[in-house]
């Protein structure tokens, strides 16, 4: 079970951080004008996320079903914990900052992958901080 609530808290946010990915991308589009090469770059980005988010939510669908068919042999009213419960280690979340920071360092800035990455940063940056600070009240 702890493999379950791991790889669905995994898939959980990374799906979270492609969703405001996504958002920042669509808000960069919206601002520029349409005959802007970049508004184009803009929305292949938004597609292929989008196409990525469509399929980490029908992982995490699979992840739940094999979790809840595992909870079910438990026994009812026997607790597995929720996504909440299981943390993303801390030390895989910087490291994952630190390789978006490095990547935004070598794009073109205000390309559309360096909106994307710049959100991400902000993303991960956020979720280090929950992590960090989860840890310190343990």
């Amino acid at each position: 079970m702890a493999d379950s609530r791991d790889n669905l808290r995994v898939a959980s946010d990374a799906l979270l951080r492609d969703l405001e990915i996504l958002e920042s991308l669509e808000e960069r589009k919206r601002t520029l004008d349409l005959a802007n090469p970049q508004v184009t770059d803009l929305a292949r980005r938004i597609e292929t996320l989008a196409r990525r988010i469509l399929a980490s939510s029908g992982a995490q669908r699979s992840i739940t079903e094999d979790a809840q068919l595992v909870a079910a042999e438990r026994g009812p009213g026997v607790s597995v914990g929720s996504i909440e419960d299981t943390p993303r280690a801390a030390h895989e979340i910087l490291l994952e900052w630190r390789h978006a920071e490095r990547r935004l360092a070598d794009v073109d800035p205000g390309s559309a992958e360096a909106v994307e990455l710049g959100a991400t940063v902000v993303a991960l940056r956020e979720e280090y901080r929950r992590a960090f600070e989860a840890a310190r009240r343990r």
